[in-house]
């Protein structure tokens, strides 16, 4: 019997273009079950069908749970279940279908069979189970020549990405950076070119965001919390394109110090990482960004954990 995967979650799905980093994952996380021979649907508010998955619409905020088995597909076989439900309808829903995973993207949950995203994204919850995210090997593009500036590549109004913490350190060492991810207020150099090393793009994604993690020297991630995974980190290593992070959250789980980046504790070895950065091989960053954060390799372990939960709870 083919397996039939529903993902329910209560964005798009497809994504919209203004939709976060989670439903991008949705979407590729569906799209390799499908890839691996898996019939699979996806259960949101919005959306629409494709050549991978079905779409159903249902208001899953709203809804009660002969609602909410009404709007199922009678073939499913395994639920993926992204959030928007109450913790008590996900528990109903585990006890109608024993193959039921609730995937974290980002905090702590309390809905049955928890798989987070990182190690350190488990631990902060006191959690064991985990699986890395993966992305599409097309959705990047490698190039082995890197030009001379440095990119920042994140959600440019979250303090917590670290985007002030960018434009010092580019000051400091007179370093060209690109800032890519929107604007702040009381960053003048996210609006526009307020100094001659740093340049705003605002918002990017496309062959634009292709381009710039495939060229940049490298990708700069000063955050200043616990980043539960932190999809640039893969798709600049997959680009061939080196890391420099702070060490918190996921960083030292995605990237091996001085092999395809550097995990550093403080400005100072921030600031000793970026001429090293020229050391680096892109061929080998971007093979071990391959062998370990693949879309078929995420999608290949969230089968096998759908399983384990057929025999037993976590």
């Amino acid at each position: 019997m083919t397996r039939h995967i529903l993902h329910i979650h209560d964005q798009a799905l497809p994504p919209t273009p203004s939709c976060g980093g989670s439903n991008r994952l949705i979407d590729w996380l569906a799209s390799a079950q499908s890839q691996l021979g898996c019939k699979v649907t996806a259960l949101s508010p919005r959306g629409a069908s494709n050549s991978s998955y079905q779409h159903v619409a249902c208001d899953v905020k709203n809804v009660d749970i002969d609602a909410l088995i009404k709007a199922i597909p009678e073939d499913v076989t395994d639920i993926e279940y992204h959030g928007g439900l109450s913790d008590e309808l996900a528990s109903a829903l585990k006890q109608r279908f024993n193959k039921f995973v609730s995937v974290v993207h980002a905090g702590a949950a309390n809905t049955p069979n928890c798989v987070y995203v990182s190690k350190s994204h488990a631990q902060q919850a006191n959690a064991e189970v985990y699986v890395h995210n993966g992305i599409p090997v097309e959705s990047v593009e490698f190039h082995a020549k890197k030009s001379d500036f440095s990119l920042f590549l994140a959600k440019v109004k979250r303090s917590k990405k670290g985007v002030a913490q960018a434009i010092s350190i580019a000051k400091k060492t007179s370093q060209s950076l690109i800032i890519a991810g929107g604007h702040r207020l009381g960053s003048p150099e996210t609006w526009f070119s307020w100094h001659p090393k740093i340049k705003p793009v605002g918002y990017v994604d496309g062959q634009e965001k292709r381009d710039l993690l495939k060229h940049a020297k490298a990708l700069w991630v000063p955050i200043s919390w616990e980043e539960p995974f932190g999809l640039t980190v893969v798709e600049a290593m997959m680009s061939g394109t080196p890391v420099i992070a702070y060490n918190r959250g996921a960083m030292n789980e995605l990237i091996i110090d001085g092999v395809t980046g550097f995990v550093c504790n403080d400005e100072a070895e921030f600031i000793a990482a970026i001429d090293k950065t020229a050391t680096l091989d892109p061929n080998i960053i971007r093979q071990h960004a391959l062998s370990h954060f693949s879309a078929e390799k995420m999608a290949t372990a969230h089968l096998d954990l759908l399983e384990k939960a057929a025999h037993s709870s976590w």
